[in-house]
């Protein structure tokens, strides 16, 4: 369950899941959105940058992003980019690098993290799922809370491992889990829940991207039709 008091004491939220396709970028855009909404300077960065999807809900051009800053291709304030919801700032992926888990290894992150922290109020993360890539595993440092997004009848119980030791060793800290897609059947046969339906296609044959195009949830509540 999501801790209301780890919340509002943390800076830097991460979010994060076992695998593709459970909606934490869903999560991570709508969480920044009310955060912003109410009242608060938040900072959305796409650091899952082998799948960059924040920049087509929002309309934003990729062409600049962590990874152009990263490399030291363009400055903090180049890529730092104002969106439609008040006090809300995206800093998108930017291209898909070669060498992702080199890069986030580079001091250039840490210093971005800190100019972010110093900028906002609270600084969300969209990080790459924790079961697939090193990259999540790098950056869980940098969280003050991690929420990690479970699927309902898609994520499979000995993915639960992985947050499990890494919680055991202390590797991760204030972690809250999100159940998404859950479908609750009344005795009266009516079935509820929410569906998100991410996918990612990391390359590794996890889950199949869907090609469908179709306005995302995020775009029909924020965005006018």
């Amino acid at each position: 369950m999501f801790d209301r008091d780890k919340y509002q004491e943390s800076k830097v939220i991460l979010v994060t899941s076992s695998v593709g396709g459970e909606g934490k970028t869903f999560v991570s855009m709508n969480m920044a959105s009310v955060i912003a909404m109410g009242g608060k300077k938040t900072v959305l960065v796409g650091l899952d940058l082998r799948k960059p999807k924040i920049h087509k809900d929002f309309d934003l051009l990729n062409d600049k992003g962590v990874s152009s800053y990263l490399i030291g291709q363009d400055n903090l304030e180049d890529i730092i980019k104002k969106t439609s919801i008040e006090n809300l700032d995206v800093i998108t992926s930017g291209p898909v690098p070669p060498n992702p888990s080199e890069l986030i290894l580079k001091p250039a992150t840490v210093e971005l993290i800190r100019f972010l922290k110093e900028k906002y109020d609270y600084v969300v993360i969209d990080s790459p799922p924790i079961g697939l890539v090193s990259d999540a595993n790098d950056l869980l440092k940098f969280s003050d809370t991690t929420l990690y997004i479970l699927r309902h009848a898609f994520t499979k119980r000995e993915m639960l491992k992985i947050i499990n030791n890494k919680y055991d060793k202390q590797e991760i800290k204030n972690v809250s889990f999100i159940l998404n897609e859950f479908k609750l059947k009344s005795k009266y046969g009516y079935s509820y829940g929410y569906g998100y339906s991410y996918g990612y296609g990391y390359g590794y044959g996890s889950y199949a991207e869907n090609q469908k195009s179709k306005k995302s949830l995020f775009n029909k509540i924020f965005k006018k039709k």
